[in-house]
């Protein structure tokens, strides 16, 4: 390092940094392939399509594999063979009020249509329980919007 011309030290540094981020990545890599020796889902959606609609139920991953962002390369997937089986609408699902939290910001990843209906709705099958939720939800945001 002491021989390396004043203007490459910084341009070196940041090869070792990415060295040393690549080598991190191969070890973290092996260790997957050690722990999970056959072939692995990370990601998945479920989702049900009737004439050219598709309604995406649910979707998760393996939090050990989050970091790679797995979701990222399933959607894309998905709207591809949703397409190639002439589906032309595709509904990822609710977002919140706000338009600001996580989920929604992931979806206004793929250029959303995002429509606005009336709202939901409860029915009650147990009317005792409901209230005791319902009385326990608002306790639960009341003190955590007094923090």
């Amino acid at each position: 390092m002491s021989e390396t011309a004043e203007h490459q030290k910084k341009r070196l540094t940041k090869l070792t940094q990415q060295k040393n981020s690549v080598t991190k990545y191969i070890t973290e890599f092996e260790e997957f392939v050690e722990k999970y020796p056959d072939e692995l889902i990370i990601a998945g959606i479920l989702s049900v399509s009737f004439g050219n609609v598709m309604e995406m139920l649910y979707a998760g991953m393996n939090d050990e594999f989050k970091k790679f962002y797995p979701q990222y390369s399933l959607y894309p997937k998905v709207f591809e063979d949703a397409y190639a089986d002439d589906i032309i609408w595709a509904n990822m699902g609710g977002v919140e009020g706000t338009l600001d939290d996580g989920l929604t910001k992931f979806k206004s990843n793929f250029n959303p249509t995002i429509e606005e209906f009336i709202g939901e709705f409860n029915i009650p099958v147990n009317p005792f329980l409901y209230k005791l939720s319902n009385l326990a939800y608002n306790i639960r945001k009341q003190r955590r919007n007094s923090h």
